[in-house]
């Protein structure tokens, strides 16, 4: 889940409309509308102001969504992707924790931190947009490899 999605769970969970959420953090229905359908991304101050509204602590609206692909809208490839490297990484690893460092200027980072024995280690958003690519890049060689081998069967 993406932070809007989180915030819209979160709204649907107290029974609020998006008008009443908002006169809550002393903004319009159309404020929130807007950082649940990803139009904007909520600056430091407004997650805060909406987790005080929601009665939960900012962290759970930045700290369990998903990592968005850096650089640009994402396809929609790239998104299954990303999830699909994350999951692997758990299956590889174990407890891999996305963690979001919110700046005081309202911008975002997000690291994970991949809990490992021993010593844990952090692979950045870059990181992870990196074995994307490298997976992309891959495949089309591989499939191509695959093909061949398989013509040769015949």
């Amino acid at each position: 889940m993406d932070i809007g999605q989180t915030i819209r769970a979160y709204r649907k969970k107290r029974g609020l409309t998006q008008g009443e959420l908002g006169r809550l953090c002393g903004m319009t229905g159309g404020a929130i509308s807007s950082y649940e359908n990803g139009v904007t991304v909520p600056k430091r101050r407004v997650v805060e102001r909406l987790a005080q509204a929601l009665d939960i602590p900012p962290e759970k609206l930045t700290q369990d969504r998903p990592l968005p692909v850096p650089e640009g809208q994402p396809q929609a490839s790239d998104v299954l992707l990303y999830d699909g490297v994350l999951t692997v990484l758990r299956e590889l690893y174990g407890i891999v924790e996305g963690r979001v460092i919110l700046g005081g200027n309202g911008a975002s980072r997000k690291y994970y931190v991949v809990k490992q024995i021993p010593g844990d280690f952090v692979l950045y958003e870059s990181d992870i947009a990196a074995i994307v690519r490298s997976a992309k890049a891959s495949m089309s060689p591989l499939v191509e490899y695959m093909r061949s081998v398989r013509e040769g069967q015949a």
